[in-house]
């Protein structure tokens, strides 16, 4: 059985919250939104992607920083360890991309879809996490 993702609702919280564009990509699997936040003067990108979990919606929001570093050393994993001890949600991690590391943000939220927008921790989980991506903006710059 497919659940029915409330699209237009999403679409509007991301709104809401400070979202200057949104943009939405049906796959078979998977609804994905690519939002644009203006955080520490920034245009950056917030992308969420929706999925089933069983008889759940998954969420997985996610930002890549764009500031690249080369090959990683153990003192700059020890500042992601500092800086993911200041997130209340959410994680921080790397990603190789083309011989770069980047900085990547990851949260994820399980809800039922037919209360994601019942009460405010949906739409908490994306203000919290926007907040969180700010935080480390702050911490990098």
């Amino acid at each position: 059985m497919m659940i029915n993702i409330p699209i237009a609702e999403i679409k509007s919280t991301f709104e809401q919250l400070g979202a200057k564009q949104v943009a939405v990509h049906q796959e078979a699997d998977k609804t994905m939104f690519v939002a644009m936040f203006t955080i520490r003067e920034e245009e950056t990108g917030v992308i969420m992607i929706v999925t089933e979990l069983g008889t759940q919606l998954f969420c997985k929001l996610f930002s890549t920083f764009e500031q690249a570093f080369n090959k990683p050393e153990t003192p700059f994993y020890e500042v992601i360890d500092r800086l993911n001890a200041k997130l209340v949600i959410g994680f921080l991690q790397t990603q190789e991309q083309e011989g770069d590391y980047r900085l990547v943000y990851h949260s994820n939220h399980v809800a039922d879809p037919d209360a994601l927008l019942a009460n405010r921790s949906f739409r908490n989980f994306i203000s919290f996490s926007v907040d969180m991506i700010g935080i480390v903006a702050k911490e990098m710059a």
